[in-house]
């Protein structure tokens, strides 16, 4: 019956067609307004520089008017031409003189589009920008999540096949720079980083950086991923709310006056409240092979009973906009993240209970000033407070017998302020200082009790610091299709190892021929918190990882060294971008990287990683279709491990192709995307030695095997519609399928010493964690 209410509702929403006509009514109106409402009545996207536009006003007054009908007259009002891209996407350039004949100079506003409309590539330096609000439809998302949509980029790969484990050309997650409107973010993960902590529908920009970061961006060694919400004042009261399989969420934008407005939103799952088939899968594919999923069996057929089962995520944030002018420039911004597990268990035969509390919380706020002496200078003055909050608690008992408590803590406070300068020279050169303070305390606590056996009792706690000053300067030459260069340097002091750190920055780009063009960068990174690898909880099999300062010894400050070069190609609708890189990364430590068969617990490493990023684009109408590849061999090296010869890395994935399809058609937008890639190496055990005590397992080389290829087929399709006599409320019905054959891929694997179902003896296990399956999803929003 359910799937029969499904159907009918989807045909009922697809009989909604969209207005043709419509009926406009502006007085001095700004045309960054006009272009807004214009989206919302014809349910198209417009993409331009507003800071190009400027402020200009329009009247214009029509009654049942086409979008045609309205974008010509307002072309004959100012110096703008409108290109219709797609059937739903147009693009604008600014006309220079309108007094010179037809073949006038056009020159174009809007930065170029890389792979999809809403994902394109920043004029003026490396990075790669993504809008939400403009993105187009990706392969197996509905929705346009903020991590997952980054994993399609070259270069860019998720071996955990999760939305926050993103690995940047080598780089771990945690060596990456996360940050929403400036609050810098421990945890950007929701139910165990399968789904994005942060709201794609109040996300303006995300702006991406994989080589080339600017000089302001510190204290990390990989990528930056630089989230703007947005700060646009509307002139009325505007917002969404929707939901799909696994959560539910709204979003509102309250304008106070023409100065100012208030923006809120909110997120949660609904997995205590509905039981659904994607939530379920998620779960399956998140608890595999841990102690939820399997309990404390001691054999297969024991009786296991849940006693408690909760799990829920929410997300909140508030934003203050004010702009008493245009040189000034107010916001005020809050977040606030959290995940909440309560699951207990009982093993009957045994009369043993079990219970895991986790709770993880990332809250912050930040303000920003930014004002304007003319078109000239500028600076801006920035604040932020970020906390992260981690407690787990997992106990063990058996009636009349035993019980046991462990206990985990992680917390990091961090604040910091910043001010930015910026000054143009003159049309082509800009020149940029800075100086920023941040102070970073890192907690964390690990202890156990065991009534049994008290002498394996432990408390351990560390409690650290580090205050950081940063000063940087960035130079930078542009002229429009001919030069692109940035040279900056910053100095890092990191109080918690009392040394000086200097980072140069330097990115080319020039233009060879004209649909040729060469890029270059180098960039020198230090990073002083980083998460380590903790085995007390490991019988809990999630989240095994904390936060730590560097000390100087057993956890070094990260360096990291990056040099790229590449060519862009355009013409005739193909854009093909090739670019090589080599990073150099030293400050590893065992702590850092899990290896199975250490003989030595801490060991010093490096990793040096070689690459070839390349993307390979072509549009044909309402057609595009891309294919994105990564080539990387990424090799460690550790004194003790290995007899000190390098071997693969951890994430090692040699070959990595994504190859995806969209298609607009009307209102209709359909994705389908395939990946492949090289199984991650592992290391391979052979059985268990004996010996005069416990068994041990006989290990051969480290990550000297590799798992299988993964590969996948990912589909999705959305429909948007107007509702039926109303230009403003306008809907959206989307599916999506993962992994539509369900191919069933290994995503780690892994060893343990089992007790024999036999005898009394023991065995080798194998552990191997699967990919997600089949699963299907499906989305309905609202915006007004």
């Amino acid at each position: 019956m359910k799937y029969k209410l499904t159907i009918a509702f989807l045909l009922v929403s697809f009989t909604m067609l969209s207005q043709e006509k419509a009926s406009v009514n502006y007085l001095n109106t700004p045309v960054v307004q006009v272009l807004l409402d214009f989206e919302s009545k014809f349910n198209v996207k417009f993409s331009y520089n507003a800071k190009l536009i400027g402020e200009q006003l329009i009247s214009l007054e029509a009654k049942q008017a086409t979008l045609d009908e309205l974008l010509f007259d307002i072309e004959a009002l100012i110096d703008i031409k409108f290109t219709k891209e797609t059937e739903r996407y147009y693009t604008i350039q600014k006309i220079k003189n309108r007094s010179i004949t037809d073949t006038q100079h056009l020159e174009k506003v809007v930065v170029k589009e890389y792979i999809t409309s809403g994902i394109s590539e920043n004029n003026d330096d490396t990075s790669i920008i993504l809008s939400p609000e403009k993105l187009g439809i990706l392969p197996g998302l509905t929705e346009p999540d903020v991590l997952q949509s980054i994993q399609l980029l070259p270069g860019v790969q998720s071996p955990t096949e999760t939305a926050s484990g993103l690995f940047i050309r080598g780089g771990t997650p945690d060596q990456n720079l996360v940050l929403w409107d400036g609050i810098k973010m421990y945890n950007s993960g929701h139910f165990f980083g399968t789904i994005s902590a942060l709201n794609p529908y109040i996300t303006q920009d995300i702006k991406l950086y994989k080589n080339g970061t600017k000089a302001r961006y510190g204290n990390r060694i990989s990528g930056v991923i630089d989230i703007t919400s947005d700060e646009d004042i509307p002139d009325k009261l505007t917002g969404s709310t929707g939901f799909n399989m696994t959560h539910t969420d709204g979003n509102l934008k309250v304008p106070l006056s023409n100065k100012a407005a208030i923006m809120i939103s909110g997120r949660r799952s609904i997995a205590d409240i509905v039981d659904t088939e994607t939530f379920r899968n998620l779960s399956k594919r998140v608890f595999q092979e841990t102690k939820i999923s399997e309990g404390n069996k001691v054999f297969e057929d024991d009786e296991v009973t849940t006693t408690k089962d909760l799990f829920f995520f929410n997300d909140f944030t508030v934003k203050a906009i004010v702009k008493p002018n245009e040189n000034n420039t107010f916001l005020v911004s809050n977040l606030f993240t959290k995940n909440k597990l309560d699951y207990g268990f009982l093993i009957e035969d045994y009369d043993e209970a079990s219970q895991d509390k986790l709770d993880i919380k990332n809250q912050g706020s930040s303000i920003k000033w930014n004002h304007a002496y003319g078109d000239d200078f500028n600076h801006e003055f920035s604040a932020y407070y970020s906390n992260y909050d981690f407690n787990y608690t997992g106990t063990n008992s058996i009636t009349n017998e035993f019980n046991d408590r462990l206990n985990k803590q992680n917390r990091v406070e961090d604040l910091g302020f910043a001010f930015d300068t910026n000054y143009n020279l003159d049309e082509a050169s800009t020149l940029g200082f800075g100086y920023q303070f941040s102070s970073n305390k890192v907690k964390y606590l690990l202890n156990f009790e065991d009534s049994e056996s008290p002498e394996d009792n432990y408390n351990e706690s560390n409690v650290n610091t580090n205050n950081n000053h940063g000063i940087y300067g960035d130079y930078k030459y542009y002229v429009l299709d001919k030069w692109l260069l940035n040279f900056g340097v910053r100095a890092n002091y990191f109080s918690v190892v009392d040394k000086l750190f200097f980072e140069p920055r330097f990115q080319l780009e020039t233009k060879l021929f004209s649909n040729l063009k060469f890029k270059s960068s180098m960039e020198n990174l230090h990073q002083s918190v980083s998460e380590v690898i903790e085995f007390n909880t490991q019988d809990f099999g999630l989240e095994n990882q904390i936060w730590v300062l560097s000390d100087g010894d057993e956890i070094p400050v990260l360096r990291s060294f990056q040099v790229t070069s590449g060519f862009v190609f355009d013409k005739a609708g193909w854009h093909l971008d090739f670019e090589g890189y080599y990073k150099d990364i030293d400050g590893l430590t065992s702590f850092t990287l899990g290896f199975d068969n250490i003989d030595d617990f801490f060991s010093k490493g490096k990793s040096k990683v070689f690459g070839l990023d390349v993307l390979i684009k072509k549009k044909i109408q309402n057609y595009r279709t891309w294919l994105s590849y990564s080539v990387m061999d990424n090799d460690f090296t550790f004194n003790t491990i290995n007899n000190g010869e390098a071997f693969p890395g951890n994430s090692d994935i040699t070959h990595h192709l994504t190859w995806s399809h969209t298609y607009e058609w009307k209102h209709f937008d359909v994705s389908l995307g395939w990946t492949m890639r090289t199984g991650i190496p592992y290391t391979k055990a052979n059985g268990l030695i004996e010996t005069s005590g416990d068994p041990v397992i006989d290990f051969e080389a480290t990550n000297a095997a590799r798992l299988p290829n993964y590969h996948k087929l990912d589909i999705s399709a959305t429909y948007a519609f107007n509702f039926y006599r109303s230009e403003r409320w306008k809907g959206k019905l989307g599916v999506s399928f993962l992994n539509v054959y369900n191919q069933k891929n290994v995503l780690s694997r892994k060893y343990e010493i089992a007790q024999s179902t036999e005898d009394d003896g023991f065995v080798l296990r194998e552990i191997n964690k699967n990919s997600l399956g089949f699963t299907p999803n499906l989305v309905f929003r609202i915006d007004f």
